[in-house]
């Protein structure tokens, strides 16, 4: 149970802060936001069937990692600028797919697919670093203002910080389970980081809504 706090005390901050400032939330926000609550609600899940039912959950998280990889990947869409930046995106993303569905047909859903989450990983890691430049990287104004910096910094640290931990994740969990479930907490970590600076991205989001435009002189209510 304090597992579970730990993971979803920074998504409940998110989902607040998202919910709060919905209506002035963009596309991409919202579908960070959609996807922030799909988290909540498989983590909590996955809980109860690991941990009351005493069953794997291994086949949850391999449907869980797909819905992440195309809604970040949407989200992504949204905020790139560069229709060629947007061509590659979409290829990564099908590409990820087709990997993810054949590994999930030849190994079983109920196993989970480790590699695929690799590749997801590095994919979503690729994609926001195309996000981050696109978007924020060479802007003069400070880029800790920067919404999509939030956003991009809390995608990268997840997706990037998981490469490792999920490369060695079925080997450590079959020769060293010690030292694995040790590693577990670098997951953990990430997780627990992720979301508080998705609701950082929104609150500054929300601010840069509230403020009133100035129009030829005069001030825009």
């Amino acid at each position: 149970m304090y597992l579970l706090i730990l993971f979803l005390i920074g998504k409940i901050f998110a989902l607040i802060l998202g919910g709060y400032y919905f209506r002035i939330l963009s596309n991409p926000y919202k579908i960070v936001l959609f996807l922030t609550g799909i988290a909540s609600i498989s983590e909590t899940s996955g809980y109860y069937i690991s941990f009351i039912l005493h069953d794997s959950n291994a086949w949850l998280f391999n449907i869980y990692m797909i819905l992440e990889v195309w809604l970040m990947g949407l989200a992504a869409f949204y905020l790139i600028q560069n229709t060629i930046s947007k061509y590659i995106l979409i290829t990564l993303i099908l590409t990820n797919t087709a990997f993810w569905a054949y590994n999930i047909y030849t190994y079983s859903i109920y196993k989970f697919a480790s590699t695929s989450m690799i590749l997801g990983c590095i994919i979503m890691t690729i994609i926001y670093i195309m996000v981050l430049i696109s978007n924020s990287l060479f802007i003069s104004k400070n880029i800790f203002s920067q919404p999509v910096f939030w956003l991009c910094l809390s995608s990268l640290l997840y997706f990037g910080g998981d490469i490792p931990f999920m490369g060695l994740h079925n080997y450590l969990f079959e020769k060293n389970r010690k030292l694995g479930d040790q590693l577990v907490n670098i997951n953990t970590i990430l997780d627990i980081i992720r979301y508080p600076m998705v609701g950082i991205s929104f609150i500054l989001l929300g601010r840069q809504h509230s403020k009133p435009l100035k129009v030829a002189g005069h001030v825009q209510q």
